[in-house]
């Protein structure tokens, strides 16, 4: 256990030691003030309130998402990179653990962008909303649903990022897929949606949005919460099964 403890430790300082992480924390904070100033400016002399503010903001979280997936799909792939996987496992430490490692790590990072970005959108909401946080309208769970549904969204892409980074072992195809994907299935499913194909419904990114069984209505017909829940879990089960073999039964050549 102790052994563990030391390999998720060693993988969190692996990542901050990096510049990369700082830069995307950087850009996040520059981001969000040019994008807070911007809203001020525009809705000046307009009832704008707090939780207007909190509901535009999570529309951010596009780009935190392209951040994690950069991480996501580099965590394992630069190991076989720069040959430093090696060293991971001369450690007394099975394979299958050393990747759960990595894998609690992206969601470490994810949780910790999310959280970021909304600690962020408040700071700047109560600097220039603070008069109307107390207007509580639909708009709070709006606002709130937002970073929930936008944070289960990137767990899979990320997710996708992260299993395609060990299997390929390629940084560059590991974080260029899911981003193509993330900019495409949309439209894919949308014009799906729009000829009727009903099987539609069973592919993944037909169901990683889970907003409008909230606040609106499902793309296809028969599909409901539990269903996409299950198709989520179903993908991902998947997904990590091939990955998990791959890692442990391929040869290392670094």
């Amino acid at each position: 256990m102790m052994a563990y403890l030391h390999l998720l430790k060693n993988e969190h300082m692996k990542l901050f030691k990096r510049p990369r992480i700082w830069v995307l924390i950087g850009l996040m904070v520059v981001m969000n003030i040019i994008v807070s100033l911007f809203f001020k400016f525009l809705f000046k002399g307009t009832y704008f309130t707090f939780w207007d503010y909190i509901q535009v903001s999570s529309y951010l979280l596009i780009v935190i998402q392209l951040m994690c997936i950069i991480v996501s799909g580099d965590i394992v792939s630069s190991e076989f990179e720069k040959g430093t996987i090696k060293f991971l496992f001369t450690r007394p430490v099975k394979r299958a653990k050393i990747l759960l490692a990595k894998y609690l790590t992206v969601l470490y990072i994810i949780g910790l962008f999310v959280l970021l970005q909304l600690l962020m959108s408040c700071i700047l909401g109560l600097i220039f909303y603070s008069g109307t946080l107390f207007d509580l309208v639909q708009k709070v769970l709006v606002g709130l649903g937002g970073y929930l549904f936008q944070f289960i969204e990137m767990i899979v892409m990320c997710s996708i990022a992260f299993c395609l980074s060990a299997l390929t072992r390629s940084s560059v195809f590991s974080i260029a897929v899911p981003i193509f994907l993330l900019f495409t299935s949309s439209a894919v499913i949308t014009l799906l949606d729009h000829y009727h194909y009903q099987a539609g419904k069973y592919l993944l990114f037909a169901n990683t949005n889970l907003m409008p069984y909230f606040y609106g209505e499902p793309l296809f017909e028969g599909m409901s919460l539990p269903f996409s829940i299950c198709n989520i879990f179903i993908h991902l089960v998947i997904l990590f099964y091939f990955t998990l073999l791959s890692f442990t039964k391929r040869d290392v050549q670094v």
